[in-house]
């Protein structure tokens, strides 16, 4: 093809221009892939992302304006100012990153126009800039005519790059702003090569020396190599961050944050090795199960740092008395397990749990007082009871809970049939199945607030059962029955309909949190269930928030992940719920695509005393921040709680530092009473 420049024939390079179009292409991958980074990343490292992807972007644009006028074959002698080339650089840097920090402001669609006029703006500049850094012999003081059409085309290619860049999470979204970014630059380039004005006064006077064609383009290459390095290795480096994140909540997830022993998910991890040395050595293995008595009565009475204080007590005694290859483990809330692979005798396994006995029944001496304790210990035996080690401890814990029964302080083996025998469990299952028709739940909700302004931004429903005998049965007794005998279902279906009636009356339109059991998870018509349910009631998808609980495995998977992803293609977002505390939360995390992470109240409870809490809840938020999902943190009952939250990042919290329970009939009113506050 045939043009005319400053009054001279050339012709171009279409080797160079494929070699412009193609690096333009590569650098606007990269640069678009960190900028995606920088829209999902709600914490301080989103800056560092956009500073990667406008310094990318600007060398790609830059380089790709270099090569395209380079391919200009003109039968003369030509060279590059290399200062007013480097001129241009430092105009783009400064434009795309004005640019994309503009458009990035609130996400609104006045900030992408004004920052998608300021990126053609860019665009068209340092084309102009580039094309007075290109000397021909015998016109380097003349300076091309800035056309009014680059500026007309810069400001609509710049306008759609940007609406295109707040939408990258899709691979449309992503592979049209790598494709248009290449044409913008050639079209720009083309449209911006006019005939000299000589009267055109030039703000950048040439220098003595100039660049030939290859220097230049040599120069060019190893500025974007060292850009495209530079923010390679920062990725790199980001990504090792986060590797050594998951390394170190890994590790602390393993251990329990308030007594530093072993957790359930370490004795999971080893049981099989456990049960096959003892098959080795032709062994038989005690599995002990201790439950603290009216455990709950001493946090009531004392307090928790005196309930704390009891199971750090405990575990330091069994610690310390038992050798290396007797696995000692904080198993759940008050309960801890003995796993002793080396007994002779089913008779050694029994003295053996005599011996645990003894040393739960230590007096734990306070600053103020002396506290006894009583414990109720089951005992199960391999390989009699049992030959794996989940049906053994499942054992070992109905026999605790047989104990407790009985009147607790005692050591129960467990005898077979025990299942069938256990009839308080079996009872309060089938009353359950009762208090749904028959009226007998009911809902209360806990306050979800922004850390760091307060600001009430959500409601979470809790059920409640009135029995008409017993009178209220705490949710930790029949939640963990319901999942298991399928109740949950419909306690679940029921607790979701209500609180979604509830949620529509609200006059401040904040989100509602539901938890969901896996179990609901796992059934096929979940998702239609929620739909239906919102339709019925006229809640918006997206005020809804399901929480996929820990408390039970996850055993199908595939149905999960299928459902996770129905509720979230109609608006209702998904959070893992009691994060830290479940069989595998970091497997968890990695296999859903949550939408926020709820950490356990067990770590903020014993932050301010405990390094460990403290540890985990930094990488909590770290691994949040990681995965660009918020973190809420449940379970803040003081200021100190609250300032440690706030100084390391959390978003979201929720716990009595912000109130009590409320009842349905409070919300209307707890709301007014908050907006009037805000006013004042």
């Amino acid at each position: 093809m045939h043009y005319k420049y400053f009054n001279m024939s050339f012709h171009q390079d279409y080797i160079m221009l494929s070699l412009s179009v193609i690096l333009c292409l590569a650098g606007s991958a990269f640069s678009f892939h960190l900028l995606s980074k920088a829209d999902r990343d709600g914490s301080d490292t989103r800056k560092i992302w956009l500073s990667w992807a406008s310094l990318l972007a600007a060398c790609t644009i830059w380089t790709g304006y270099l090569f395209a006028i380079a391919a200009r074959k003109v039968y003369t002698q030509t060279g590059f100012d290399l200062e007013i080339a480097l001129v241009a650089l430092a105009f783009t840097l400064i434009g795309v990153f004005t640019s994309n920090t503009v458009s990035s402001y609130k996400n609104t669609y006045l900030s992408q126009l004004l920052g998608g006029i300021l990126f053609g703006m860019t665009l068209a500049g340092t084309s102009a800039i580039l094309l007075r850094s290109y000397n021909v012999a015998s016109l380097e003081n003349t300076v091309p005519t800035l056309d009014i059409w680059p500026v007309v085309l810069g400001i609509v290619f710049g306008t759609a790059l940007v609406r295109l860049s707040t939408g990258l999470r899709t691979k449309v979204a992503y592979g049209s702003a790598v494709g248009l970014m290449p044409i913008a630059v050639l079209t720009i380039y083309l449209t911006s090569s006019g005939l000299p004005n000589p009267a055109v006064p030039t703000f950048f006077p040439p220098t003595s020396e100039l660049l030939t064609n290859k220097q230049m383009l040599l120069v060019t290459l190893l500025i974007l190599g060292a850009c495209a390095g530079l923010a390679a290795s920062g990725r790199v480096l980001h990504k090792h961050q986060k590797q050594s994140s998951q390394r170190a909540y890994r590790h602390l997830s393993l251990q329990d944050a308030l007594t530093h022993l072993p957790n359930r998910q370490y004795v999971k991890q080893i049981a099989k090795s456990l049960l096959d040395q003892a098959k080795e050595d032709k062994k038989h293995c005690a599995v002990v199960l201790i439950g603290l008595d009216e455990f709950k009565t001493i946090n009531d009475l004392h307090g928790y740092e005196t309930g704390d204080a009891v199971l750090c007590t405990m575990a330091n005694s069994l610690r310390h008395q038992f050798p290396e290859n007797v696995v000692i483990a904080k198993f759940y809330g008050d309960e801890f397990l003995i796993v002793n692979p080396s007994m002779e005798t089913p008779d050694d396994a029994i003295e053996f749990a005599r011996q645990v006995r003894t040393l739960a029944r230590q007096p734990v001496l306070l600053k103020k007082y002396r506290l006894s304790v009583r414990s109720s210990i089951g005992l199960a035996i391999y390989p009699r009871d049992g030959d794996n080690l989940d049906q053994l401890v499942q054992r070992a814990n109905l026999a605790s809970k047989q104990a407790k029964s009985i009147g607790g302080n005692l050591i129960q083996p467990y005898v077979t049939g025990m299942e069938e025998n256990n009839r308080w469990e079996a009872s309060l299952a089938a009353d359950l199945r009762n208090a749904t028709p028959e009226n007998q739940l009911s809902l209360v909700f806990q306050r979800q607030n922004l850390t760091q302004s307060g600001k009430l931004i959500g409601l979470e429903a809790l059920v409640r059962w009135r029995h008409t005998e017993k009178g209220p049965v705490p949710p930790e007794d029949f939640i963990p029955i319901a999942e298991r005998s399928g109740i949950i279902l419909d306690i679940g279906e029921w607790v979701l309909r209500e609180a979604c009636r509830e949620a529509i009356k609200w006059s401040d339109p904040v989100t509602l949190s539901v938890n969901a059991s896996p179990l609901q998870f796992s059934r096929s018509d979940f998702a239609g269930l929620v739909a239906s349910v919102l339709m019925e009631t006229g809640l918006p998808a997206e005020r809804l928030e399901i929480e996929l609980t820990e408390s039970t495995p996850i055993e199908d998977h595939e149905r999960v992940l299928d459902t996770i992803m129905a509720l979230r293609k109609t608006g209702v977002r998904v959070a893992m719920d009691d994060f830290g505390t479940g069989y595998s939360s970091l497997n968890t995390l990695q296999a859903f695509p949550f939408d926020k992470i709820k950490v356990d109240r067990v770590f903020t409870r014993s932050l301010e005393t405990n390094s460990h809490s403290r540890a985990i809840l930094r990488s909590a938020i770290l691994l949040g921040h990681s995965f660009g999902i918020p973190v809420i943190a449940e379970g803040v009952e003081t200021r100190k709680q609250l300032e440690f939250l706030q100084e390391t990042g959390c978003q979201e919290v929720q716990g009595f530092l912000f109130g009590k329970h409320l009842l349905p009939s409070q919300i209307a009113t707890s709301q007014t009473n908050s907006k009037r506050s805000a006013s004042q």
